[in-house]
Formats: C-alpha cells, structure tokens, sequence
C-alpha cells in the first residue's frame, strides 16, 4: 500500500507503529509490531492496541472509500473477542467491510499472531457523515 496522496495520516497510528499494508475494503490489513510500550503488566500485547489497529483499519478503508463524495468516517462502536495472547513478533488485523451502508459500514475483522493464530474477532461499525464545513463557508 502507498501513502494516501490525500493526506489521511493518523498520529495515533504513528504512535502505536501502525503498518499499512491493504486498503480494500474486502481485505483491508494492518500490521503492529510488538514493543515494551504496547505490553500491558504481565507482559501480553494490550487488548487497547489490537483493538485500536481494528479501529484504524475500518476507519481508514471507509474514509478512503467515501471522501470522494465529501463524507467522512469515524468509529461508531467496536466489540473485540480476545481468544489468544500475542506475546511477540506482531498482531496483523485482516478486515472486512460486510455491510456498505449510506451512514454506516459495519466490518468483521481478526486479530493474527506473527505465526498466523487466530488472537481476538471483532465487529466494528463505522458511522459515515457529511464532512465539516470550515467555518464561515
């Protein structure tokens, strides 16, 4: 995947070390490397980080979808099973648009390890609404 040339570039993501790898929404991939600052106490990869890389794949995929016809896109709800610890390497997050509505999108996702388990499933849905108007406009 390239750099989106319309600037959609997330802080956050840069933050966590977010990898872009896929943006189609019928499989849409994003990758985050295991680090200390990602652990929580006992050593895991934090059920926030996983479920962030799952927010930021859907938002993403459907933003670049929809900006073209002056939407915009933001999370609306998430609900993330964990079903296995990431203890290194990376969490990479396959996911797919299984509903493309004109205000919501609602996406399946899941959660892989470096050696392909299956870790957490998730569903999210994206809220799609007309873009702010600067003000004065």
């Amino acid at each position: 995947m390239v750099d989106d040339p319309r600037g959609l570039r997330s802080q956050y993501d840069a933050l966590i070390g977010t990898e872009w790898l896929d943006d189609d929404p019928e499989h849409a991939r994003v990758r985050i490397p295991m680090r200390d600052e990602l652990r929580q106490p006992i050593g895991l990869m934090h059920g926030g980080a996983m479920s962030s890389a799952i927010e930021s794949v859907c938002s993403r995929a459907t933003a670049l979808a929809v900006l073209d016809e002056g939407m915009a896109a933001m999370g609306q709800s998430i609900s993330v099973s964990f079903l296995r610890p990431i203890l290194e390497g990376h969490a990479e997050v396959l996911a797919r648009a299984r509903h493309r509505g004109r205000t919501t999108w609602v996406w399946e996702a899941e959660v892989h390890d470096a050696q392909g388990h299956l870790c957490a499933l998730a569903q999210m849905t994206i809220a799609v609404r007309p873009l702010p108007r600067p003000a004065g406009s």
